[in-house]
Protein backbone atom coordinates (compact mmCIF):
# COMPACT_ATOMS: atom_id res chain seq x y z
CA UNK A 1 0.00 0.00 0.00
CA UNK A 2 1.39 3.17 -0.92
CA UNK A 3 1.25 5.95 2.10
CA UNK A 4 -1.11 8.73 1.42
CA UNK A 5 0.11 12.26 2.04
CA UNK A 6 -2.23 15.25 2.26
CA UNK A 7 -1.07 18.30 0.00
CA UNK A 8 -2.31 21.93 1.33
CA UNK A 9 -4.47 23.53 -0.91
CA UNK A 10 -3.99 27.31 -1.65
CA UNK A 11 -6.44 28.38 0.81
CA UNK A 12 -4.97 26.23 3.52
CA UNK A 13 -1.44 28.14 2.60
CA UNK A 14 -2.81 31.49 2.38
CA UNK A 15 -4.68 31.29 5.83
CA UNK A 16 -1.46 30.08 7.47
CA UNK A 17 0.95 32.59 5.97
CA UNK A 18 -2.25 35.33 7.30
CA UNK A 19 -2.57 34.30 10.62
CA UNK A 20 1.50 34.02 10.90
CA UNK A 21 2.23 37.82 9.12
CA UNK A 22 -0.45 38.97 10.51
CA UNK A 23 -0.67 41.35 13.97
CA UNK A 24 -2.33 40.53 16.77
CA UNK A 25 -3.62 43.68 16.74
CA UNK A 26 -4.66 43.56 12.97
CA UNK A 27 -6.54 40.33 14.46
CA UNK A 28 -8.40 42.17 17.18
CA UNK A 29 -9.59 44.58 14.77
CA UNK A 30 -11.28 42.04 12.85
CA UNK A 31 -13.07 40.67 15.65
CA UNK A 32 -14.76 44.28 16.91
CA UNK A 33 -13.47 47.32 18.66
CA UNK A 34 -10.17 47.79 20.50
CA UNK A 35 -12.13 49.93 22.79
CA UNK A 36 -11.84 49.17 26.55
CA UNK A 37 -15.38 49.15 27.14
CA UNK A 38 -16.32 46.77 24.18
CA UNK A 39 -13.48 44.46 24.93
CA UNK A 40 -14.56 44.49 28.67
CA UNK A 41 -18.81 43.62 27.00
CA UNK A 42 -17.03 40.32 24.99
CA UNK A 43 -15.16 39.41 27.74
CA UNK A 44 -17.58 39.73 30.53
CA UNK A 45 -18.50 36.23 32.52
CA UNK A 46 -22.20 34.69 30.99
CA UNK A 47 -23.64 33.98 34.61
CA UNK A 48 -22.23 34.03 38.29
CA UNK A 49 -22.63 31.36 41.13
CA UNK A 50 -24.07 32.93 43.86
CA UNK A 51 -23.30 30.61 46.67
CA UNK A 52 -25.69 32.32 49.40
CA UNK A 53 -28.24 30.35 48.56
CA UNK A 54 -26.74 27.47 47.88
CA UNK A 55 -28.77 23.99 49.68
CA UNK A 56 -27.40 23.32 52.66
CA UNK A 57 -27.34 19.65 54.47
CA UNK A 58 -30.58 18.00 54.11
CA UNK A 59 -32.25 18.18 57.68
CA UNK A 60 -34.04 14.64 58.11
CA UNK A 61 -37.12 15.50 59.30
CA UNK A 62 -40.30 13.05 60.73
CA UNK A 63 -43.04 12.45 58.27
CA UNK A 64 -46.47 13.90 59.82
CA UNK A 65 -48.93 11.50 61.55
CA UNK A 66 -50.56 9.54 58.62
CA UNK A 67 -54.94 10.27 59.24
CA UNK A 68 -56.89 7.63 61.12
CA UNK A 69 -58.62 7.44 57.18
CA UNK A 70 -55.57 7.47 55.41
CA UNK A 71 -55.80 3.39 54.46
CA UNK A 72 -59.39 4.05 53.02
CA UNK A 73 -58.05 6.98 51.04
CA UNK A 74 -55.20 5.19 49.95
CA UNK A 75 -58.06 2.17 48.81
CA UNK A 76 -60.12 4.59 47.02
CA UNK A 77 -57.38 6.16 45.47
CA UNK A 78 -54.99 3.35 44.53
CA UNK A 79 -56.26 0.03 45.12
CA UNK A 80 -60.10 -0.19 44.34
CA UNK A 81 -58.69 0.39 40.72
CA UNK A 82 -58.58 -3.35 40.85
CA UNK A 83 -59.92 -4.44 44.03
CA UNK A 84 -63.47 -3.31 43.61
CA UNK A 85 -63.91 -4.95 40.15
CA UNK A 86 -61.48 -8.03 40.95
CA UNK A 87 -59.07 -7.66 38.28
CA UNK A 88 -56.71 -9.16 37.06
CA UNK A 89 -57.58 -12.33 39.79
CA UNK A 90 -56.83 -9.67 42.36
CA UNK A 91 -59.96 -10.21 45.55
CA UNK A 92 -62.72 -8.20 45.31
CA UNK A 93 -63.65 -5.65 48.51
CA UNK A 94 -65.94 -7.75 51.05
CA UNK A 95 -65.39 -11.03 49.06
CA UNK A 96 -65.03 -13.55 51.97
CA UNK A 97 -64.20 -16.41 50.12
CA UNK A 98 -61.30 -14.58 47.97
CA UNK A 99 -60.06 -13.01 50.75
CA UNK A 100 -59.61 -15.97 53.38
CA UNK A 101 -56.79 -18.04 52.34
CA UNK A 102 -54.99 -14.89 51.79
CA UNK A 103 -55.84 -13.97 55.71
CA UNK A 104 -55.05 -17.82 56.55
CA UNK A 105 -51.67 -16.64 55.34
CA UNK A 106 -50.89 -14.18 58.02
CA UNK A 107 -51.39 -10.17 57.51
CA UNK A 108 -47.67 -10.04 57.76
CA UNK A 109 -47.12 -11.85 54.49
CA UNK A 110 -50.15 -9.84 53.05
CA UNK A 111 -48.29 -7.02 53.90
CA UNK A 112 -44.84 -8.19 52.64
CA UNK A 113 -47.28 -8.69 49.08
CA UNK A 114 -48.69 -5.15 48.83
CA UNK A 115 -45.66 -3.88 49.72
CA UNK A 116 -43.50 -6.24 47.00
CA UNK A 117 -45.95 -6.66 44.78
CA UNK A 118 -47.26 -10.06 43.67
CA UNK A 119 -48.18 -11.52 40.00
CA UNK A 120 -50.54 -8.86 38.36
CA UNK A 121 -50.00 -6.71 41.31
CA UNK A 122 -47.19 -4.29 41.19
CA UNK A 123 -45.29 -2.93 44.12
CA UNK A 124 -47.44 -0.47 46.26
CA UNK A 125 -49.79 -1.76 44.54
CA UNK A 126 -48.68 1.06 41.54
CA UNK A 127 -48.44 3.97 44.36
CA UNK A 128 -44.77 5.25 43.91
CA UNK A 129 -45.42 7.54 46.20
CA UNK A 130 -47.12 5.95 49.10
CA UNK A 131 -45.59 4.46 52.47
CA UNK A 132 -45.20 1.62 53.54
CA UNK A 133 -47.48 2.92 56.47
CA UNK A 134 -50.15 3.75 54.30
CA UNK A 135 -49.63 0.46 52.61
CA UNK A 136 -50.31 -1.45 55.96
CA UNK A 137 -53.37 0.86 56.56
CA UNK A 138 -54.64 0.10 53.14
CA UNK A 139 -54.29 -3.12 53.93
CA UNK A 140 -55.82 -3.24 57.27
CA UNK A 141 -58.37 -1.19 56.03
CA UNK A 142 -59.14 -3.77 53.10
CA UNK A 143 -59.20 -6.42 55.54
CA UNK A 144 -61.67 -4.72 57.79
CA UNK A 145 -64.30 -5.73 54.81
CA UNK A 146 -64.25 -9.26 55.43
CA UNK A 147 -63.94 -9.83 59.31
Amino acid sequence: MQKQTLKPSYIHIFLSLSLALCPPVALAALSGSLDPKAIAQRLKPIGQVNIAEQPGPKVATAPAPLAPDAGKKRYEETCSTCHAHGMAGAPKWGDKAAWDPRIAQGEATLLKYAIHGLRAMPPKGGCIDCSEEEIKMAVEYMLSSVK
